[in-house]
């Protein structure tokens, strides 16, 4: 029997699975700018905490308009971080910082548009036209009437080319993502059918990202909303003052309060809506894949010596303290595995496009919120504000297995059996959780051999560098 580290073995784990979303070749290159954040533990959602990525909040009634609202100030909350270069988020963050916290994407984007310096050199009458004919298609005004207040409140949806734009770039993500997967699993797995099945169908998995990227070029308009991005940015570089105006007028429009704790929070929405019907990849690993994947990286940089993995648990004490292990077990087999997907984060309120224009910058005697510079570029980045979540991973059904005999005499089962809540790196094992004012209880058991958990689980975001920020034009002349 081999034997295992527990950090060690989630580690190797972790390091496959960030390959498969990360990672990439000739066929479905990486980006470079982009990392994984995973949530420690994950957090447990259940189907119907997503009716209002369907619904929005068109409720039959007042209650359920409540009940929407609340699930979307949840879940815009918890989305609402800024990524840390450790690449790690501490899941109880979410429920305890201040929701009026400085460390909020939402409340440092509204900021930058209240206090940012500007340059000031007018765009020409043809300029300003093509810009309002390029805003236009990428963004439109959306008026709904709250059924509570009767008030009709309009807000900012993206507009039919940038719809189109969304559906066919998550369609291209998704087959590299499966291309990814094949790929890795053929290359570390002792699965011969992954093996036979890569090397049969390669080929086929290499066209749907060739047809998805294709698709997304033509259907998709990739290439005409990357103009239109740039050429806002080139325009706006020289006179920001007017578009700063809009984007904030956006940004306010966006605003949303849930009355039940008078919170305010800015709507973060997924896509597809119905992703947790749609089918989910299937995600494995066991033992024989532990040396190829053992010295893989987990996160972008281990700032600070890297993640603590360890296996954790809350004991149903008062106290309800956490401990976190770091055992060995014997065994001769070990595996896990879950469904796998990864969905869109959608924010029309938020222009991501700023972060590649050089017109704007931050004064020292008018930001008071910290370092005005909100990310150095560095590798790793530093600062208040390095990148913004583009995608959420999700895991569901998620299975461990080992050796019976090892399993049956672990310190695995007896903290796993003996804890009001239990978790493994970024997976969620058991325990219960809130929804406003609802509790809810993730279904988990001992199975004999390991633990099954059936449910969904965000395990992490996807994460775009926003690289210098600010990063003014030393030629630009300001207000």
């Amino acid at each position: 029997m081999a034997i295992f580290n527990s950090d060690d073995l989630i580690k190797a784990t972790l390091g496959k699975l960030n390959e498969i979303i990360t990672g990439g070749d000739d066929y479905a290159p990486a980006n470079r700018n982009n990392f994984v954040s995973w949530i420690m533990p994950g957090m447990p959602f259940s189907e119907s905490d997503f009716e209002f990525l369907e619904k929005g909040f068109n409720g039959k009634d007042a209650t359920e308009v409540r009940k929407l609202v609340m699930q979307a100030a949840d879940f815009a909350m918890f989305s609402d971080l800024v990524p840390d270069p450790t690449a790690i988020y501490d899941a109880d963050q979410s429920q305890t910082m201040d929701r009026n916290s400085q460390e909020r994407l939402s409340k440092i984007y509204g900021n930058i548009l209240k206090f940012a310096k500007v340059t000031n050199l007018s765009p020409t009458d043809t300029e300003k036209e093509k810009m309002d004919k390029f805003k236009k298609l990428l963004y439109t005004i959306k008026e709904e009437k709250n059924l509570v207040t009767d008030e009709v409140k309009s807000s900012v949806v993206e507009g039919p080319v940038l719809q189109a734009y969304t559906e066919k770039m998550y369609a291209y993500e998704d087959a590299a993502l499966l291309y990814n997967l094949k790929r890795v699993n053929a290359a570390t797995s002792d699965d011969k059918t992954a093996v036979m099945d890569f090397s049969v169908n390669a080929p086929i998995y290499r066209n749907k990202v060739k047809a998805s990227m294709n698709s997304w070029t033509g259907a998709g308009y990739k290439n005409e909303v990357e103009d239109m991005q740039a050429y806002i940015a080139q325009v706006t570089g020289r006179s920001m003052a007017s578009w700063f105006a809009e984007l904030k007028d956006v940004y306010e429009r966006a605003a949303f309060t849930e009355s039940m704790i008078d919170f305010t929070f800015h709507p973060v929405r997924l896509y597809p809506a119905n992703f947790y019907k749609q089918s989910w990849m299937d995600f494995s690993f066991s033992e024989n894949e532990y040396t190829s994947h053992s010295d893989k990286t987990t996160t972008a940089w281990n700032v600070g010596g890297g993640a603590n993995f360890g296996l954790w648990g809350a004991k149903a004490s008062a106290d309800r303290k956490s401990e976190k292990t770091h055992d060995s077990v014997e065994t001769s087999h070990y595996s896990m595995k879950f469904g796998l997907t990864q969905v869109k984060i959608m924010r029309p309120w938020f222009g991501t496009e700023l972060f590649s224009c050089r017109g704007w910058k931050l004064d020292p005697g008018t930001w008071t919120f910290g370092n005005p510079q909100l990310s150095d570029g560095g590798n790793p980045p530093n600062g208040s504000f390095i990148a913004y979540s583009t995608n959420a991973i999700f895991a569901k059904d998620l299975e461990i297995t080992f050796d019976k005999s090892a399993w049956e005499a672990s310190s695995f089962r007896s903290q796993f059996n003996a804890s009001a809540s239990a978790g493994w790196g970024p997976f969620r094992l058991k325990g219960g959780y809130s929804r406003g004012e609802e509790v809810h209880d993730f279904h988990s058991e001992d199975t004999g051999q390991g633990i099954s958990c059936k449910g969904i689980q965000l395990l992490g975001f996807v994460n775009r560098l926003v690289g210098t920020c600010p990063n003014p034009d030393p030629n630009a002349k300001f207000d």
